[in-house]
Order: structure tokens, then C-alpha cells, then sequence
């Protein structure tokens, strides 16, 4: 592994046919997760529209009651919970005591009581402007979201047709809208993940390849978190980020993947000024197609999600040296496109297919300390299908699958709740 601190006069990386692979690797996994959560939003309607046949049916059939202590009306009494609903969720985030998954194909927001699992709202206002959200951040009273541009292809792509990229920053505590940040020098191409860390807002731009050798990518965007106002842009070819795929972001450090060609990398900048701290370029396969990054202490894990490549690298966040790179058979890797480390825990989603062609619908749980195997959980009944993002909150994980958010105990796996 070779750690570089700064490549100033490296010459700008074209997209290679291994990176753009990836990237439509990532795509098809979107699009096959949302044609499954259609064809069961689908049969739900079928099953509704039967039971309300069936029970009209009975009504007209049925003669009426003939005493004055007729039964109630259904609902009467009751607590008035409503039930989430979810419409392509791609996106995640906890806070507060609430839930907020994004809906890429409803353009709206869903957000959820995370003790009762009970709807709070659907944000959805047409000043909201999503537009196929992708990413979401919740920091404090503010939640960010970020809105991509189909209009763009991979790879490429022209500033000025951007005209549905932005970002939305709502209030947290009742939904409304606070501002859309879409100003042309901001150069939102087609923002995707979306971190938060302190004064500072993170978007990564995902077509930000380099264009052409005196024209490099924009592939993240800093926006100041209280004014929404442009901090800085940095290019691919300058600061190491080529093909990024995701990010997280600490109080000290923002970490990016990247999947640079054949062998991908690790940019860490510094969150507070944005400089370059360095870029971890993998030698000997330790990064392959690197995505999910999770932080914790003075560990990074990264999933690597290149078909037959499935593996989890652990770095020193303090010097950026490997630790170790896990791949055991026993860990049932597939997908990796969640990644999730808490205490002495690290949690990983399998359930794309890319190993093994499949779904595997499970979580990896490995001992933070030696990278060893502690638990598959597995759900049944729709607690785990499809799983994508992870996130750890409290005493408890937070699963994202094709059309439900599962809640998990972090200290047996066991299911709490499953909303949908």
C-alpha cells in the first residue's frame, strides 16, 4: 500500500472501462431494487383491491342491525397510527428520535417515529424541488438532501443542462423547506452522497470524471452548513478523486472512495480546512472498487464491492497504514454496500448479488477488534430484504431494504421492528 500526501503534478485519469463498470454496477443495483419495491408496492394493490371487493361484497349481502347497539365503526377508539410509506427508498439517516429515508421515486421524504415506528410526515412540497433524491445528511434542526439530474450520462456531462441538481436543506423539527442550494458557481453535476460534519456540508458530485486533460471533474462540493453558501470545489485530477463513489465525514477528518480505474483509493481531507491529508492508493488488491466507508476511532473500514472481489479493508486512521483486508468464506460477503462500525462492531449488508448472483438478505456482524467473525443475521419475513444502508443508533442498527427499514438489537441481532 502506498500512501501518497499529495499528487499535484499527477496527470488527470480518464474513466477507465473497469471504473465505468462499477459505476453501472451501482445503477443496475438501484434499478433492480426498485423494480422489486414497484412489484411489491404492485401486489399490495391487488391484495387491497380484493379485500375491499370482498368486503363490500359481505356489506350488500349482509341485511342491517335491527338494535340500537350496533357495533362501532372500525376505528373508533383507537390510536390513529399511520403506517410509513416508501416509494424507492435509496437513503437514510437517524436523529433525534426520527427516522428520514429518501424516496427516489416518489420525490419525497419519509419521516418516521424511530420508537414506534409511526409515520411523522411525507415531505414532498413542490418548493422542496427533489428530483430523484439520492443522499441525505441530519445535523441538529437541519436535515440536507441531495437532487440528481437523469439527464446527464456517466462519465461526462455538460454544467448548464444540470438544472434539476441541487440540494434541499429542510428544518428537522417540522419539515419545512429552509433552501435550495442550486447556484451555477456551486456546479452541482449530479449530487449523490451527502455528509455533514460541524459548519461544513459534503456532496460528491457522481459523474465527476475528469473530461479531458485541461478540464478535470468537479467531484466534491463544500457548502458552508448555516449560510448554504459555496466553500470550495475540488477537482479530480488535484486532490486524488477520481470516480469517488461515497463519503463520511468526522469532526477532524472527511474520508472519500474511489474507484480510480482498475485499483481504487482512499482520499482523507481535513474537515475543518478542506486540505488534502493524503490518498491511500491500494497495491496488491487491498482496494477493489472500494464504497461503503464507515469511521470509528482510530479504525476506517471500506467495503469493496467488484464482483468476485467482496471484502472488507481495515486501515489506521491515524497513519492511513493496512491493518488487514477480510475476506473469510464464513463472512458471506455479497454486496457490501453497507458498512456500519460502532464500539467494538462492525456491521456490513449483503443482499446486492454481485458474488454470488443472489440474494443473500443478511448482515455481517465482525469483531471490531480482530476482524473476526461474531454473526450472520438473517430475517425472515421481510425483516432483511434487499438490504443496502446500515446505520448504528444507540443500542440498535437501522436496516434499509427494497421496501422496509428494519430495526436490529446490536447485542443479538434480534429483530425489533420491521416499518413498511
Amino acid at each position: 500500500m502506498t500512501i501518497a500526501t499529495s499528487r499535484p503534478d499527477a496527470s488527470p485519469d480518464f474513466p477507465d472501462a473497469a471504473e465505468l463498470l462499477i459505476e453501472e454496477a451501482r445503477r443496475k443495483g438501484r434499478r433492480r431494487r426498485l423494480r422489486k419495491g414497484l412489484l411489491v408496492l404492485l401486489a399490495l394493490v391487488v391484495v387491497l383491491a380484493l379485500v375491499i371487493f370482498a368486503v363490500g361484497t359481505a356489506h350488500f349481502g349482509a341485511s342491517k342491525p335491527t338494535n340500537s347497539n350496533a357495533a362501532p365503526p372500525i376505528g373508533a377508539n383507537l390510536t390513529s397510527v399511520v403506517v410509513p410509506h416508501f416509494d424507492g427508498p435509496v437513503a437514510m439517516a437517524v436523529s433525534g428520535g426520527n427516522v428520514w429515508v429518501v424516496n427516489e421515486v416518489g420525490n419525497s421524504i419519509t419521516e418516521f417515529n424511530a420508537t414506534t415506528g409511526s409515520q411523522v410526515r411525507i415531505i414532498n412540497a413542490q418548493a422542496d424541488a427533489f428530483h430523484h433524491p439520492d443522499g441525505i445528511a441530519v445535523q441538529g434542526s437541519r436535515v440536507w438532501v441531495s437532487n440528481s439530474n437523469e439527464q446527464l450520462g456517466m462519465g461526462g456531462g455538460n454544467y448548464d443542462t444540470a438544472k434539476y441538481s441541487s440540494v434541499t436543506e429542510l428544518n428537522a423539527r417540522n419539515g419545512s423547506l429552509v433552501r435550495v442550494i442550486k447556484a451555477p458557481a456551486d456546479q452541482l453535476l449530479e449530487p449523490g452522497p451527502i455528509a455533514v460534519s460541524g459548519s461544513h456540508v459534503w456532496v460528491l458530485n457522481q459523474n465527476a470524471s475528469s473530461f479531458s486533460p485541461s478540464t478535470p471533474g468537479n467531484s466534491l462540493i463544500e457548502l458552508n452548513a448555516s449560510t448554504g453558501s459555496l466553500v470550495h470545489v475540488f477537482k479530480t485530477n488535484v486532490d486524488g478523486l477520481n470516480g469517488v463513489l461515497n463519503l463520511t465525514a468526522t469532526t477532524k477528518d472527511v474520508w472519500l472512495t474511489s474507484s480510480n480505474g482498475s485499483e481504487g483509493s482512499v482520499t482523507e481531507l481535513n474537515s475543518r480546512t478542506g486540505s488534502l491529508v493524503r490518498v491511500i492508493e491500494a497495491k496488491g488488491n487491498d482496494l477493489i472498487a472500494p464504497d461503503p466507508i464507515s469511521v470509528n476511532g482510530s479504525h476506517v473500514w471500506i467495503g469493496n464491492i467488484r464482483e468476485g472481489s467482496n471484502k472488507l479493508t481495515e486501515l489506521n486512521a491515524r497513519t492511513g497504514s493496512l491493518i488487514r483486508v477480510i475476506k473469510a468464506k464464513d463472512d458471506e460477503f455479497n454486496g457490501l454496500l453497507g458498512v456500519v462500525a460502532q464500539n467494538s462492531h462492525v456491521w456490513v449488508t449483503n443482499g446486492e448479488g454481485y458474488e454470488s448472483g443472489g440474494e443473500t438478505n443478511s448482515v455481517t456482524e465482525l469483531n471490531g477488534r480482530t476482524g473476526s467473525l461474531e454473526m450472520i443475521i438473517k430475517v425472515k419475513d421481510h425483516g432483511l430484504y434487499g438490504p443496502t444502508e446500515i446505520v448504528a443508533s444507540g443500542s440498535n442498527l437501522w436496516v434499509l431494504n427494497v421496501d422496509s427499514v428494519s430495526e436490529l438489537n446490536q447485542r443479538n441481532g434480534s429483530l425489533i421492528q420491521v416499518v413498511k
